[in-house]
Order: structure tokens, then sequence, then C-alpha cells
């Protein structure tokens, strides 16, 4: 079932002519949204929605009218969907006071369900296909359907079994970038343009790798290894799609001041471990962050992440451009950051697959929509 803005107001007893969004198209009040119903009207009737307690859902003109430097926003499709803004306010006074102060961060997830696969093979000839991303195991180990009930997940096969593995290897069925993740590179990008700052987009290859690499610890030596080497490989093609885009996209948008980062970039990996180490590495920041053992590094790096802009060039401003499934993320790393920077945000909303019952993310593979960008800018 999914929520529309039309809807979230009726819910409330609210007429749409007597809200924000009576001069706002039928598109957008009837836009698909994906998130669960986490709003509440703290401003009244009249009021915009407000998404768990942090953002508030504005249509492209209403967020135009306060932060005016959005109307030169490069990209074609900008008024179709809803944006959760916070602290618009601020980057206006930020960009008129003290322009070299603000900057823009964002970036995708490098992959998403049943595209990359785990094929362990075990010492008595057995052979399992696993989705790395669900955890979940293949039925007779085709790519073809997912044990819903898997007993154990991926992680805890590795774990409860690795005497028993003879062979760990990964691969990618992923051919191309998905739109939703076209988008991720994009509205940051033309954003930063809009607003004439700086850009960091994150390539989060390394909390994919540490991960793998909490996975394969209990592995004999020659077998973890070997894996790893295997899982870099694919992780590599896979964030090449993206170093692919980001290039392109700067030619054509030519962003002066412009970081990518991911884990080949040595030198802005040492500076993200070293400078986010006395906001996250704080028992009030990691308590409560996660149980599980396994994540709890690459979560580390999702709550840092959004500060990279203070890390890389001293931003005290940070625009936030994500989608709206990272609001929790962007939270915890404004809370670990206060004081150091303002964060603000614009964050979209997750696209429906071909499907048009799944987002990309979740979608499978025939339904992903790979390679098929509208013409945005």
């Amino acid at each position: 079932m999914f929520l529309t803005i039309r809807g979230l107001l009726e819910e409330r007893g609210v007429k749409t002519e007597d809200s924000a969004y009576r001069d706002c198209s039928d598109g957008l009040l009837d836009f698909k949204i994906t998130t669960g119903d986490f709003y509440e009207m703290p401003y009244g009737d009249e009021g915009y929605l407000r998404f768990k307690n942090t953002a508030d859902v504005m249509s492209f003109e209403q967020l135009a009218a306060v932060l005016e430097k959005m109307n030169g926003l490069r990209f074609n499709h900008r008024e179709d969907f809803p944006y959760y803004c916070e602290n618009i306010e601020i980057i206006k006074k930020a960009l008129a006071e003290d322009p070299d102060s603000v900057c823009v961060e964002g970036g995708p997830c490098l992959f998403s369900d049943y595209e990359v696969m785990a094929r362990i093979k075990l010492k008595d000839g057995e052979e399992l296909l696993y989705d790395f991303t669900t955890g979940k195991r293949y039925k007779d180990g085709s790519e073809t359907e997912l044990d819903e009930n898997p007993n154990p997940e991926f992680a805890d096969f590795l774990a409860g079994r690795a005497e028993e593995i003879e062979d760990l290897n990964f691969y990618t069925v992923k051919p191309d970038i998905t739109y939703q993740e076209y988008m991720h590179v994009l509205l940051p990008f033309v954003v930063a343009d809009a607003l004439d700052v700086p850009l960091v987009i994150s390539l989060p290859d390394m909390s994919y790798r540490k991960e793998l690499h909490s996975m394969t610890e209990h592995l004999e030596a020659e077998v973890r290894d070997k894996a790893r080497d295997s899982f870099d490989s694919m992780l590599n093609y896979v964030t090449d799609m993206y170093l692919r885009l980001i290039e392109r996209l700067n030619g054509i948008l030519k962003i002066e001041k412009l970081t990518v980062f991911h884990s080949r970039d040595e030198a802005v990996m040492e500076r993200f471990e070293e400078a986010r180490r006395p906001y996250i590495e704080r028992n009030k920041i990691l308590r409560g962050l996660t149980d599980n053992m396994v994540r709890i590094e690459a979560i580390k790096d999702y709550i840092s992440m959004p500060a990279l802009p203070l890390y890389v060039y001293g931003s005290t401003t940070i625009i936030e451009v994500n989608s709206v499934i990272e609001i929790d993320s962007y939270r915890k790393c404004r809370k670990a950051h206060k004081g150091a920077a303002t964060f603000c945000a614009i964050l979209f909303s997750e696209m429906l697959s071909r499907d048009g019952e799944n987002v990309n993310y979740t979608a499978p593979v025939e339904y992903k929509e790979y390679g098929h960008f509208r013409q945005e800018l």
C-alpha cells in the first residue's frame, strides 16, 4: 500500500484546498510515496506535513519559493515528486552571508537486492547460492527463486559452518546503473550546480568491504583471502560504473570543487577515518546503533558520510541531498556532529520500478530499469 500527500491529509481530516498543498498539481498530490506513515502536521492544518519529526514535505515550487537559487536547477523532472526539506532558510542565509561554508553531499547504494551472488562450495561437494544483500539462499543453487525462510541466512551460515567451506566467490549480475541510482548521483550534482557550491559524492565501497570482512573472519585463511579478493573484484567493477557516470555528469555541469569518496582514493579515506573519530567513536553515539556486530563498522560509515564536507573542505553548512530512506543516518550524523556543523536536507522520494509494486532497490532484476535514464539535463 502506498501513501500520497492527498491521502495523508484526508486521514488527518484536512481538505487539500485548505492545506499548504492547495496549489499543487494532481501528479504531486497523488505521487506514490513508499515510506511508512511517520507523518505529522506540527504547524496546523495549513502547514506542511513533516516526516519523522525532521523534514517538511514540499513541492519543488514551495522549495524554490524559499531557496530562490533552486529555480536554476537543471533537471527536467524536478516538479514531479515531493522533496523532504530541513533548514532551507539556513541554507539561504549561509549562501548570502558565507557561501564558502556551504557544501552538498550525497551518493548511492552501490547495488541492491538480487544483484550480487555469493556461491559457496562445501568440502562434501554441495554448492549453495546466496543473495548477498538480502542474505537469503536461492533454491536449487540457481538464480531464479529465493527461499523466503532460509535457515540460516548468509552471515550466520559462514559463521556456523566455516570449517566446512572449501570455496566462496562473488559475482554480480548487475549490467548497469538503475534509474534510482542515477538519481542518487544526478540530484546532488544539479543542486550543487544550482547553488554554486562544492560537492562530495560518496561511493561507500569500503562499507560493503568492512561488512564482508566481518562475515568471513571465521573462514580458513586460504578460503577467506580468496573470497575477499573475489568480492573486491566485483566491488571495483560496480564502483567503476558510478565513477564513469560522475565523470560524464561533471563534463556537463563542471562543478569547480568536487570530491568523489571511495576506497581507492586513499588520501580521502585516511582523512575520513581520522576526522570522524572524535565525533563517532563516543559511547553516546555508539550506544544503541546496532546489535549486529557484522554491520557495526559499516553503520559507523553511513552515519559519518553526510559529514564528509566538514572533513574534506571544512564546510559548516552541509546540505544532504539523498533518498528520504537515508533520513535516519542523516539524523544520527547531525546528532554526532552537533556544534561542529549545521546540517540541512533536500531529500527525494524512492521511485517505483517498472513492476509498479517495488522500489528499484527491492525489485526483481527484470524490473530494475537498468540504463534507461530519462533525459534529465
